[in-house]
């Protein structure tokens, strides 16, 4: 009779330990273990960036001429909207 064969055995230890220098775990812990323990355990797990202060999609039909220069500026630099002068006039 062998060992390990249906038997069940001891569960599989886990990768990380996650209490271990949690209270410093965003200097302190590597990068596969954040990524473990957050999976895993919830813990070590990034804050969500904050929301974006211009919802670059309100407007956007008439951008150039409705949102404000820091809007344009922003949407720009973070969704690649209202960049550039005025659009071009539609042909006719």
């Amino acid at each position: 009779h062998k060992m390990g064969r249906g038997c069940g055995g001891p569960p599989a230890s886990a990768a990380f330990d996650c209490n271990a220098g949690f209270a410093n775990w965003q200097a302190g812990w590597s990068v596969p273990k954040k990524q473990w323990c957050c999976q895993k355990m919830g813990r070590g797990c990034a804050p969500p960036p904050p929301p974006d202060p211009w919802n670059c999609a309100v407007g956007w039909e008439n951008w150039y001429n409705i949102w404000s220069a820091e809007k344009k500026t922003w949407c720009c630099h973070h969704h690649g909207k209202g960049c550039g002068g005025a659009p071009a006039a539609p042909a006719r």
